[in-house]
């Protein structure tokens, strides 16, 4: 154990660049959603990169939330345990990946990697310019949202639902705005 305590969820990519931006977007609806005690961070990173390292140094627990390209279908949900991260990036390195791999590394080189770390996200099916996410990614925002909240509560992280998923799918907001 590092002494650290907290944790953090940290939502990265390019909200100008339609899925790439699933991870701020996972975010800010978890904000919608849920309520948190202390000791949990949601922290919009976006394009971020190694300023996002205290985030991580101060974490005990962190969750990376992305669109992570693994050949799957279009909206498939992807959770990545640990080191393993380093299989999200063989496929495709857009220049937050870059940043979020250097993120990664520095903080396996400084000591600042918390003692656990997991990357949630879906396969993105679209990078073209735009704010909002393609319908396949953003059907699978709630069910993104739901499994970061099931992750958190499974470390003890108090979190309340004052949202539900239904309420945002019948409001028609499938998609951040």
């Amino acid at each position: 154990m590092n002494g650290r305590a907290g944790v953090v969820v940290i939502g990265v990519g390019n909200v100008a660049l339609s899925d790439d931006g699933l991870g701020v977007h996972a975010v800010r609806r978890l904000r919608e959603r849920f309520a948190f005690a202390d000791g949990v961070e949601l922290v919009e990173g976006g394009t971020a990169g190694l300023m996002l390292l205290p985030h991580l140094a101060d974490a005990r627990r962190a969750i990376l939330v992305d669109a992570i390209d693994t050949g799957a279908p279009v909206g498939q949900l992807v959770r990545l345990e640990g080191k393993d991260w380093a299989s999200a990036f063989a496929v495709r390195m857009t220049p937050h990946d870059v940043g979020l791999a250097d993120l990664l590394g520095a903080a396996q080189l400084s000591g600042s990697w918390p003692d656990e770390l997991v990357l949630h996200g879906a396969q993105p099916g679209s990078t073209a310019i735009g704010t909002e996410l393609s319908a396949p990614v953003a059907a699978a925002l709630d069910p993104l949202v739901d499994a970061i909240a099931f992750e958190l509560a499974s470390w003890d992280a108090a979190l309340t639902q004052i949202a539900t998923a239904s309420a945002w799918t019948a409001a028609g907001t499938a998609a951040c705005a």
